[in-house]
């Protein structure tokens, strides 16, 4: 390693080296070399070569003020080699004695530890590129995450309308149930009035017969045997009004079973119409909760699949912009250690040759001293410094509505715990077989036993005498008046989430209290408890049932 050249009169330190070529220096410079070896060391004179083994230190100056050419300092246990110095140089080297101290002071610098590998680089174009990528990544992250929230608004669009559809073809099933009852009545007052008929004719034929075979209508005697009452009959005296009145009768029970039957018949086939309709309303129905749960699955895969797209190359994105924030800062860190060690070694190169030249002056002048008075001496210094870090820096009416009825609401509703949900089912005495919806997950429901979400509180308010349609919206509707906001809530409260507006509701649950409703969530689940901000999306409202 080739030191550095200094002006007259100064110095620097520099770490031991091996086999180094001497600094060759101006006239009125003072040039300094270090050699250390453990073997052999080549020493370079005026003009002179020559080899010393066992030698620890070799020191060369020139100093052209005091017509000081370049001389040896060899360790305590080495010696010149002979013949290699010129006598002019021999007779001055009693300054070298002089010079020792100062020499060995400032040369005689601990060995330094090898630096630390310093990351890559980073140059003014891949600092700007870097920060250009980093703008195009901050886009692309904004972006993606904005049509990753409108992928999952899309998912919870379609899952409400699959559950307003199912809700509707409950409603429908409930209605066609109803019509069907009606429909069996019906058919049971036509038999009726078809007896009723058959009586009246038979009665009519009677008594034809009886007119035809017996004596005439003046008889007295047939008319005591056929009255009800003869002794009213003998007391009014007037048998022969008797006879017509029976006459009458008989054909009036004969028109009126008549009119009966075609009453019972028109009332019947209209209800058989009305099924028709119930059931075909039901089908449609069916078809559309299919249609509606066929369209958010297919969709529902295609967006999820989006959303993974999505959420990878956000993900990647994010990692790019954060390996470049890390490298960049590490460089930045880097680059800024390495300025703050420059500074502290340039503070102490600086005060190392402030006192390097003190120590020179003063080695010179002593040396002068002893010159001028015949005498001699040594002159030594040393110092060092140190330091450390410092430390381092409220309800309107309630009408029929009590606690106690929405605590018992509550109770009958939790009976049912762990119960499945099943299609359409469950209605005011309990659980019900549910209806197949092929395509969804209710595809074998009329297999499950158990609620639908509307049929579990339908149950649960019925014993309280309030008798509730199978449909969440018709619910919230006709369920109560009073509709609490959310901090009003008490046991027995039903709770909807829609779609948008009544006619979007497609879910109800019950509050029972602490934050919590219990629910009938969807096929597949059973009957729970869940917080009841955490039921479902598009929390709608609530009603207060028989407020």
């Amino acid at each position: 390693m080739t030191l550095a050249r200094y002006p007259a009169a100064t110095s620097t330190r520099s770490p031991p080296l091996t086999q180094e070529k001497l600094a060759t220096t101006d006239s009125d410079e003072v040039g300094l070399v270090q050699v250390r070896s453990e073997t052999n060391v080549t020493g370079v004179t005026s003009g002179a070569h020559g080899t010393h083994s066992e030698s620890r230190i070799v020191t060369l100056w020139k100093l052209r003020s005091f017509e000081l050419e370049r001389f040896a300092v060899f360790g305590q246990t080495g010696k010149a080699p002979a013949g290699r110095l010129p006598a002019r140089t021999a007779r001055r080297t009693l300054v070298g004695g002089a010079l020792v101290s100062a020499i060995v002071l400032f040369s005689a610098v601990a060995p330094v530890a090898a630096a630390p590998k310093p990351p890559p680089k980073v140059t003014e174009q891949q600092v700007s590129a870097a920060a250009a990528a980093k703008a195009a990544l901050a886009h692309t992250v904004g972006v993606l995450s904005a049509q990753i929230v409108q992928t999952q608004a899309q998912l919870r669009s379609l899952s409400a309308a699959a559950e307003l559809a199912e809700q509707k073809f409950a409603f429908a099933i409930s209605k066609l149930n109803e019509a069907k009852e009606q429909a069996t009545r019906a058919a049971a007052d036509v038999v009726s009035a078809q007896r009723a008929i058959d009586t009246a004719r038979r009665n009519l034929t009677s008594y034809v017969r009886n007119s035809y075979m017996s004596p005439a209508t003046g008889s007295t005697t047939i008319g005591l045997l056929t009255a009800t009452d003869p002794t009213a009959l003998l007391q009014g005296g007037d048998y022969q009004q008797y006879v017509s009145a029976h006459h009458l009768d008989a054909m009036g029970a004969l028109d009126r079973a008549t009119v009966a039957k075609s009453n019972a018949v028109a009332k019947a086939q209209s209800l058989v119409n009305l099924k028709q309709q119930l059931k075909t309303a039901a089908a449609q129905a069916q078809q559309a909760a299919q249609q509606a749960y066929a369209q958010e699955k297919a969709q529902a895969a295609q967006l999820q699949a989006s959303q993974a797209s999505y959420q990878q190359q956000l993900d990647t994105a994010k990692l790019n912009l954060a390996t470049l924030n890390n490298e960049r800062a590490t460089y930045v860190a880097y680059v800024r250690e390495q300025q703050r060690i420059a500074a502290q070694a340039a503070a102490a190169a600086a005060a190392a040759r402030a006192r390097a030249a003190a120590e020179a002056a003063a080695a010179i002048a002593a040396q002068q001293a002893r010159n001028n008075n015949g005498g001699g001496g040594n002159v030594g210094g040393g110092g060092n410094s140190g330091g450390g870090d410092g430390p381092l820096p409220p309800p309107g009416s309630m009408g029929g509505w009590t606690q106690s009825k929405g605590q018992a609401a509550v109770a009958r509703a939790e009976r049912w715990l762990g119960e499945p949900y099943s299609w359409a089912a469950g209605n005011a005495n309990g659980p019900t077989y549910g209806v197949d919806s092929p395509g969804t997950d209710g595809w074998n429901d009329h297999a499950v036993f158990g609620f639908d979400c509307s049929g579990l509180t339908l149950y649960a308010w019925a014993a309280q005498g309030l008798s509730l349609p199978h449909y969440a919206a018709d619910q919230y509707r006709v369920a109560g008046s009073f509709h609490p906001q959310p901090g009003q809530f008490l046991p027995g409260d039903l709770l909807f989430w829609s779609n948008g507006g009544i006619d979007g509701i497609h879910h109800v649950a019950m509050y029972i209290g602490n934050g919590n409703v219990i629910q009938a969530p969807n096929s597949g689940d059973v009957v729970k408890i869940t917080p009841w901000d955490q039921v479902n999306f598009g929390y709608f409202g609530a009603t207060r049932p028989l407020t």
